[in-house]
């Protein structure tokens, strides 16, 4: 009974010191919730700032901007400075309506801003006077030059990824092909050690290692640096942005190009996709240098679905890519004839000296009678390697040697 009071004692500070560990690892995890919205980089949001000016031109301090993403809902507010303007950074990339309000003016309201990764739109905006109640719905005009910032590189939408063509088992990192200053995408290494179909590229004239891949800001390059770790489907990506001079500060690491891709995600509406890919031999051509075709089955199939779970806060999306490759190939070998498996070399331009004939160092030695290895002379255990080995089906081949 003694025993049994002493285990339990124990089991109950056991207790007590898990509590104490769980109440700490919780207050660590809310902590860093609390710290992980002020770390958002550039490299996976974008930022959207503009001026505030009246009818005269003058700047209108302390007036309210409020900015929706138009597929989730979600709104920012903020005012104006004194020199009447205004700036939204870490922005998910998405489609906003920026509308600003000010007492004696008409609201003013622009749709469809589009705001992509690692990217800085301005959207200026002049208020009329007149009632607050009434709007003035402002149309964009020739997007000016980029003036906000100085790197230099590409931004590829969901629209443009889906409808151009892309090789090499629709890999976004074809799309480098559209970017001054690269080389024609390729597909390093073999079948086995690259079996996602990686590619690479030389941008500026670096090397292909100098590039650097990033999946949502995060490093999606090996450890080696040949290749990269995700291959993701075109259908799941929004964003493929490609810098290739003057990163910003949060893209270093790279002399060549920084690639950022980014994951669709969900929305107010339940969306998604389906697709498959198919190639098989039967309506492919034969190789010339082969009698029939090899099999071939290639399939490359998924899905991509997304969704609302709580209307304008929390969203879900999900993908699904399965790759099945049958895969037959046409090589072709010179492998010896049924004459030359019999130890019958008569038709050969090379003599065949008997081993056991003539002196230690080779001298002397006498061809065999005809060329002709006999049968007892053969090891059986090369008979049965070469009983293995198909005959030849192409004729010419075995016939030298």
């Amino acid at each position: 009974m003694l025993l049994s009071g002493q285990q339990t004692t124990r089991l109950g500070n056991f207790q007590m010191s898990k509590t104490a560990s769980s109440f700490r690892l919780s207050a660590l995890l809310a902590l860093a919730l609390l710290i992980v919205p002020g770390l958002y980089a550039q490299a996976v949001n974008g930022t959207l700032l503009g001026t505030v000016t009246d009818s005269s031109g003058a700047a209108v301090p302390a007036a309210k901007v409020v900015i929706t993403e138009t597929n989730t809902g979600i709104s920012r507010n903020g005012d104006t400075g004194g020199a009447g303007t205004y700036v939204f950074p870490n922005l998910p990339p998405g489609t906003y309506t920026v509308s600003v309000e000010m007492e004696g003016f008409r609201k003013a309201v622009r749709a469809g801003v589009a705001v992509v990764v690692n990217s800085t739109i301005r959207v200026d905006l002049e208020l009329q006077p007149g009632n607050v109640t009434e709007t003035v719905d402002v149309v964009a005009g020739i997007e000016a030059l980029q003036t906000d910032r100085a790197d230099t590189g590409r931004k590829i939408e969901t629209r443009q990824i889906a409808d151009l063509p892309l090789g090499f088992n629709r890999n976004f990192q074809a799309l480098l092909n559209l970017v001054p200053g690269t080389t024609r995408a390729f597909r390093p290494h073999s079948v086995f050690f690259n079996s996602q179909d990686s590619l690479s590229t030389q941008v500026n004239g670096q090397s292909r290692l100098a590039n650097n891949l990033q999946f949502e800001g995060v490093d999606n390059n090996q450890r080696t640096g040949l290749l990269q770790t995700l291959i993701p489907p075109v259908e799941a990506l929004q964003t493929v942005d490609i810098t290739t001079s003057n990163y910003e500060a949060e893209l270093g690491r790279s002399g060549g190009a920084v690639t950022n891709i980014i994951l669709k995600s969900g929305t107010n509406e339940f969306h998604g996709s389906a697709y498959e890919f198919n190639r098989v031999s039967a309506l492919a051509a034969r190789n010339f240098f082969a009698k029939s075709k090899p099999v071939i089955t290639y399939n490359y199939f998924g899905g991509t679905f997304g969704g609302p779970i709580i209307k304008n806060r929390t969203f879900f999306f999900g993908d699904y890519l399965r790759v099945t490759d049958r895969r037959g190939q046409n090589n072709r070998f010179q492998i010896p004839t049924g004459d030359f498996r019999g130890g019958n070399f008569a038709a050969a331009s090379t003599v065949i000296f008997d081993p056991r004939t003539g002196t230690a160092d080779g001298a002397n030695r006498q061809p065999f009678a005809g060329n002709v290895i006999p049968d007892n002379r053969i090891s059986p255990l090369s008979k049965k390697v070469l009983a293995l080995v198909p005959l030849p089906n192409l004729p010419g081949l075995g016939t030298g040697a």
